[in-house]
């Protein structure tokens, strides 16, 4: 069997698990395809940020060498902890930029309700500043 149809197989199993499992705790089905559509936008962001590190990485190392202050090898910069790194910016950028998104639409929200109109309960319309365990 070649590795690659060994992989997808594996990947396969884990996921029609995952997904058995979820169902068996209430998620509905019909949340999956925004969930997927949320992960392939974080891959593309890792992907954005994997290259953009690689390009800065190898336009370092290039002037390094040009400089004459030292020799790195352009390889070093697609070891695999760049593209794990990678991730993790991607992960962080995304939450970012969904919290900010969540953010815009609480305000807008809080906009369009009309004067004296008393605001709706929950993390939107908490203040930021807020300590935490504080009574209100």
């Amino acid at each position: 069997m070649p590795d690659a149809l060994y992989i997808l197989g594996v990947v396969a199993a884990t996921s029609c698990v995952v997904y058995a499992a979820g169902r068996r705790r209430g998620m509905r089905a019909g949340l999956l395809p925004p969930a997927l559509r949320r992960a392939i936008r974080c891959v593309g962001v890792c992907l954005l940020f994997w290259g953009g590190n690689v390009a800065v990485g190898a336009a370092v190392a290039l002037l390094v060498r040009g400089l004459g202050l030292g020799f790195i090898w352009l390889y070093v910069n697609t070891d695999v902890s760049v593209l794990v790194l990678s991730a993790l910016q991607a992960l962080a950028f995304e939450s970012w930029r969904i919290e900010h998104e969540r953010e815009r639409a609480a305000s807008a929200s809080r906009t369009d309700d009309p004067p004296g109109s008393p605001a709706a309960p929950g993390p939107a319309h908490e203040s930021p500043h807020r300590v935490k365990g504080a009574k209100r």
